[in-house]
């Protein structure tokens, strides 16, 4: 019997195909269904489907597997679309021999997963992605991220035999890969730009399986500043803004220890600035951000100030990230080094900010007592602190006693103390003293009557008049309040 073109079949809006009713519907349980309310098998139908798993390529590899009486060579490139077809479809053979045979022969043929090409592989998770169903179903992309991941372990790859009589462009393709990513990446990289095509949903499940098994979180983190990177490039600005969203999310599983380059999370910073991500998504950056404060240098944190801003630098995002490494650095105390590196890092920002004559003085106080018990000299920060009077003359006094309290005397040099002895543009010491008092426990007050002791020592004097008796004033004073200091030493 000859064939006909009696049943159109639209596929999700994409393609018509005129087919041969009778060979289709004998394969076909679910396109049965569908006509069964048709009495009339001369007349010619019209099916609607939507939804199908890889759209019109997905059908056409059926309509083989039909038209050839249910046999069709199966291969990495179109494993996928007939599995996922043949279920949509709910294929089956005419005869009660073989149930479900396709299913069964993917199913079958997905034993040799791991004898597969990486070429072949990524094949297959192409195709995955093309099909529909890929939220519906997970046995398959399991099967082929847990071969693909089962190959991140090594530091190069080989192709090895096809468990598929496939062409030899599969093994072509494998060796320009090769060659690429030996020449462009590192040994333990050469993945990188092989699955960057991987949408971010299929991302999310791989680096989930990844953390699972143990792979090194460093590789993970530049893999996805990588990813985040390159799809940034083709991408339009709403998946822009997802993907980033995403990757903040996926880099907050990683261990925060030494597992993120300062350079890639400042890099999706900026990005993310321009992209208007949520709130919720930048708070979370910022948390990451803060924990690797003490690998920063002053260039990463000279970020401009908000739009419509007046000051120069975005002073509120480094007193952000200030707090943010406090409170992650509380889980490792022992680590003192990180928080002089900090320390010396807010020194060499303050120099930068301070000359910036919009800068208010409540923020510009903000930083300088940040990390006031970590600075193994106090030299640097009295020079910011020089630098942003010498800009800000119509500070009040009580406004420069405030700033001053972040300096400890007895952490100047000899050569620095001299300076601030003859510096008319600092509080009277007394002044800070003062205001020193209130705000410390006895314990600090015994720390700040030694200060004193030193600074009696130096050619310091009280610039408040400016006059030489009143630095004999002081030295009278003095005496008693060292009989003073010697009660609360009791604490």
């Amino acid at each position: 019997m000859g064939m006909c073109c009696d049943l159109e079949v639209d596929v999700n809006g994409e393609a018509t195909f005129l087919v041969d009713k009778r060979i289709i519907l004998s394969f076909t349980g679910r396109l049965r269904k569908l006509t069964r309310s048709n009495t009339d098998l001369t007349r010619s139908l019209k099916i609607v489907l939507h939804g199908f798993p890889g759209g019109p390529q997905g059908f056409e590899q059926v309509a083989k597997f039909c038209y050839n009486g249910g046999k069709v060579e199966i291969t990495p490139s179109n494993i996928v679309l007939l599995h996922y077809a043949a279920n949509f479809l709910e294929l089956e053979c005419p005869n009660d021999s073989a149930e479900t045979q396709l299913i069964a022969e993917t199913k079958k043929s997905l034993q040799g997963l791991n004898f597969w090409s990486w070429s072949e592989l990524l094949l297959a998770l192409k195709q995955y992605q093309i099909c529909a169903s890929i939220r519906k179903d997970s046995f398959l992309v399991q099967k082929l991220l847990d071969s693909l991941i089962g190959r991140l372990g090594f530091t190069s790859y080989e192709s090895t035999c096809s468990s598929f009589s496939t062409s030899s462009s599969f093994h072509s393709s494998d060796t320009r890969s090769h060659d690429s990513s030996t020449s462009k990446f590192t040994r333990t990289t050469w993945w990188f730009q092989d699955l960057v095509f991987l949408h971010i949903d299929m991302i999310q499940k791989l680096t989930k399986m990844m953390i699972s098994r143990n792979l090194d979180h460093k590789i993970i983190s530049k893999f996805l500043f990588f990813y985040r990177k390159s799809r940034s490039r083709h991408s339009e600005l709403v998946q822009q803004q997802r993907i980033t969203e995403r990757v903040i999310d996926l880099l907050r599983l990683l261990d925060h220890q030494n597992s993120f380059s300062c350079e890639g999370l400042f890099d999706m910073y900026q990005a993310a600035l321009s992209l208007k991500i949520s709130r919720r998504s930048k708070h979370k950056l910022e948390v990451l951000m803060g924990s690797q404060l003490d690998q920063l240098t002053v260039s990463h944190l000279l970020i401009p100030a908000p739009y419509g801003k007046d000051y120069v630098y975005d002073v509120n995002l480094v007193l952000r990230l200030l707090k943010f490494f406090q409170i992650e650095s509380k889980i490792f105390l022992s680590q003192l080094c990180k928080f002089e590196k900090v320390a010396r890092l807010m020194d060499s920002y303050l120099m930068e900010v301070a000359p910036d004559s919009h800068l208010k003085a409540s923020k510009f106080s903000a930083l300088v007592m940040a990390m006031p018990h970590s600075r193994e000299t106090h030299d640097k920060l009295y020079q910011a602190i020089d630098m942003y009077f010498q800009v800000h003359v119509e500070l009040c006094e009580d406004e420069k006693i405030r700033i001053c309290c972040a300096l400890n005397y007895s952490k100047l040099s000899t050569e620095t103390l001299k300076h601030l002895a003859q510096n008319p543009k600092f509080p009277c010491r007394r002044a800070v003293k003062s205001l020193i008092s209130k705000q410390y426990n006895p314990i600090d007050l015994f720390c700040h009557t030694m200060i004193n002791k030193v600074l009696r020592d130096s050619p310091f004097a009280c610039t408040a008049n400016g006059n030489a008796g009143k630095k004999r004033d002081e030295s009278h004073e003095s005496k008693g309040h060292s009989s003073r200091e010697k009660s609360k030493r009791v604490f």
